[in-house]
């Protein structure tokens, strides 16, 4: 009798063939998910001819047993000299000169660029084919090392996600349940190949397996097996990253009323504001014309809810009537016209300045909200309502008198309920305003005083990075302790110290005015801004602008020192005269602040650090991954109903726990694996061992095997107590890596 314990020189053969097919047909299969985002037919071939020759390098060079070290070599200089190819060929294409390191730097921002900013589908771009030529380049010499060289399928679910994160970071809509579809069936497609691949090459005895209805079963519940342990996690991840993945460009409308008036709930216009405020790309997202010197603060939306958790959108009553006058403006103000270009946003709002009083866009899929003057869109495509549009505006803005306007009183809004202060506000962030202003009376100094102090750049560092939020938590943190942050982060500042002063507040999110550009003024998406507006007496809203690194304060809310009130509170420079803060920190040494301030930041300086709490559960997730991946493999092993397997199983898992501990295990039979085995263990468990390895090849040899629950509780046992004697004796891996990074994940199976 013969041992069949080892792959046939067929089997072999068969899987070097067959396998790099299959990893062609999944890739294909996978790449389905750039449909929605990509419309360039040329796109599938480049793909297609990409991978194809990527999985003939493969197939070619483990026909002449060459190393998987060397083959992999080969394939990624193949894909480099594609990569090569392809990017000189675009970069002819779009006109880029220069030498070609240069030039294939200047075609990555170009691509980058077309990525983040054009809306889905992509028409076709020689940039887009050439970064996607690398990408599929690399997923498939990925797909090779996992599925062949190291033999180990399920891996493969990490090649094929890579692929699927382009279409979920870049596509700002819901990706199509036929995606998900996709990149399992790929997924399965692998597994299953590699499972009938192995359930043929394996026999109990020389030349013909004498029980084929017992092997196929053992075959069929092993595909359901690892369907169970890596394609229904597999499906549940894409789900999860599919959701979680940021998107760009446009902000959702929940509950639309498609044609008319009625209760809808926008979604915060904040959530895309961080990652636009990183955008390197030059492209502007919209162009505009005006008469105003220095440009226009294109708001989008305003928010006016206020609790623990930040700064909110109010539900609202959309209305198709155009506004009739500006809220509480009966002072100084003026009347302009403003056109826009949009070039490449995708919005449901309508950028404009405040207060806009009428719109070419009409009223058929526009609406007013009543409250905020904002102009929302309530068509069936409102995502990407803005998109190619062109408009004007006819706004009305206030222009409060420089030395009239600090006399005025703050004002009363319509709904006085909606601005109040909520009871929770936190202690430290009261004390802290009421030191800042001091003993001023006047809602004016008070706003400016508030102003002043936060633009104060010898105190305050603007950083895009900060932790996102407008929360209480947040706010204490950047106002007490880190004093880092950016526009956000001083609007909400702003208008919540305004509130705590009475003076009714709310969060403006839009555009910056823009670089000037001939006779248009052009926007780009890192232009995206947050500012407070407070309410006033005869001017209704206006607006203040305490972020100093991005933009200067309006002449109107800069203190002026000669009738400031005394405060005990740190003055900034335009608190003495300064309207033009510093760029960079002073040498000089910061203005000592109030005593109540100071104790407040010695005593409760620190906030919750909720973005480091999160990573830290983030990255512990992931470090348990392999444990828990280790854990339902052997949980399967053990519990499987087929007698076969289960035996095949225990030995297997025996294999795994040697592997695990960093143990030297040959590719023999069972029988001469457990003769190595024998001298690393200690004498108690090497009865264990052996029970095992005479199950083992019982289950190989004899027509069939007959284990009840009793039988199959004494393998589980004899298993641990091999588990147990391996934890205990000394062994290249020490048994806590062993435990949470399980090296027979890598490695794959041993029979």
């Amino acid at each position: 009798m013969t041992d069949r314990s080892t792959p046939s020189n067929s089997a072999t053969r068969a899987r070097v063939v067959v396998m790099p097919i299959v990893i062609c047909v999944a890739i294909m299969l996978g790449s389905l998910c750039f449909l929605p985002i990509i419309d360039d037919a040329l796109l599938w071939v480049v793909m297609a001819a990409v991978t194809i020759i990527v999985e003939a390098i493969s197939a070619v060079s483990r026909r002449f047993n060459i190393p998987a070290g060397v083959i992999h070599l080969w394939q990624l200089l193949g894909v480099l000299a594609m990569s090569y190819g392809a990017g000189l060929s675009a970069t002819r294409s779009l006109g880029i000169a220069g030498a070609w390191l240069p030039a294939l730097k200047e075609l990555f921002i170009h691509t980058s660029t077309v990525l983040r900013v054009s809306p889905a589908p992509l028409p076709p771009d020689p940039g887009v084919r050439w970064i996607l030529t690398v990408v599929i380049g690399l997923v498939s010499v990925l797909a090779d090392l996992l599925v062949i060289s190291l033999a180990n399928a399920a891996w493969s679910l990490a090649a094929l996600l890579s692929m699927y994160l382009i279409p979920a970071i870049t596509d700002t809509r819901d990706a199509p349940w036929w995606a998900f579809v996709a990149m399992a069936s790929a997924y399965l497609l692998i597994l299953l190949a590699d499972q009938l691949i192995d359930s043929r090459q394996w026999t109990r005895n020389v030349t013909h397996d004498s029980a084929p209805t017992t092997r196929l079963r053992g075959a069929s519940g092993a595909l359901a097996g690892m369907g169970t342990v890596f394609a229904i996690p597999a499906l549940a991840l894409s789900l999860v990253i599919g959701s979680a993945l940021p998107t760009f460009g446009h902000v959702e409308i929940v509950t639309p009323r498609p044609h008319g008036e009625g209760p809808i709930q926008l979604t915060d216009p904040t959530l895309d504001l961080q990652k636009n405020l990183n955008d390197p790309s030059s492209a502007p997202v919209l162009s505009y014309t005006s008469q105003a010197k220095d440009g226009e603060y294109l708001r989008i939306a305003s928010l006016t809810k206020l609790d623990a958790s930040g700064w909110h959108l109010n539900p609202t009553d959309l209305t198709k009537e155009q506004p009739q006058s500006v809220p509480g403006l009966t002072g100084p103000s003026s009347t302009h016209k403003i056109d826009v270009t949009i070039r490449h946003l995708d919005s449901e709002y309508l950028p404009a300045p405040y207060a806009p009083l009428s719109s070419s866009v009409g009223t058929g899929t526009w609406s007013w909200d009543p409250q905020t003057l904002a102009i929302v869109s309530t068509a069936t495509n409102r995502a990407e309502a803005t998109r190619g549009l062109n408009y004007s505006v006819q706004a009305t803005e206030p222009e409060p008198d420089v030395f009239t306007f600090e006399k005025t009183a703050a004002g009363t809004p319509d709904d006085p309920d909606l601005y109040a202060l909520p009871d929770d506000v936190p202690e430290q962030i009261i004390s802290l305003t009421h030191s800042i202003t001091g003993s001023r009376k006047n809602a004016v100094a008070q706003a400016t005083a508030i102003q002043a102090w936060l633009r104060d750049t010898r105190r305050f560092h603007y950083s895009t990075t900060a932790p996102p939020g407008t929360g209480y938590n947040v706010l204490t943190n950047f106002l007490t302790d880190t004093h880092s942050g950016y526009c956000i982060h001083f609007a909400s500042a702003m208008a919540l110290m305004a509130r705590i002063e009475g003076i009714p507040s709310r969060v403006s999110v839009g555009f910056l005015p823009g670089s000037q550009n001939g006779a248009q003024r052009l926007v780009k998406a890192s232009q995206m801004h947050a500012w407070p507006e407070l309410y006033f007496q005869n001017y209704g809203w206006v607006r203040f602008e305490p972020t100093a690194a991005v933009a200067q304060p309006p002449a109107w809310t800069v203190e002026n020192p000669r009738r400031a009130a005394p405060s005990t509170a740190p003055q900034s420079p335009e608190a003495n005269g300064s309207s033009s803060p510093s760029t960079s920190a002073s040498s000089q040494a910061s203005p000592a602040p109030s005593p109540d301030a100071t104790s407040h930041d010695r005593d409760h300086g620190s906030g919750v650090p909720w973005t480091v709490i999160v990573w830290i559960l983030v990255v512990m997730v992931l470090l348990c991954v392999p444990m828990l991946t280790r854990m339902v493999v052997r949980r399967w092993r053990l519990h499987r109903d087929d007698p076969d397997a289960f035996a095949r199983g225990a030995w297997q898992e025996v294999q795994a726990c040697w592997i695990d501990h960093g143990l030297p295990l040959a590719h023999a039979t069972s029988r001469q694996q457990c003769l190595e085995m024998t001298g690393e263990l200690p004498e108690q468990a090497r009865g264990a061992l052996e029970r095992l390895c005479l199950l083992d090849e019982r289950a190989r040899y004899a027509p069939s095997i007959d284990l009840d629950e009793r039988d199959r509780d004494k393998v589980v046992d004899d298993v641990e107590t091999v588990r147990d004697a391996l934890a205990q004796q000394p062994s290249r891996r020490p048994h806590w890596l062993a435990v949470w990074m399980p090296a027979s994940l890598i490695r794959g199976r041993h029979r």
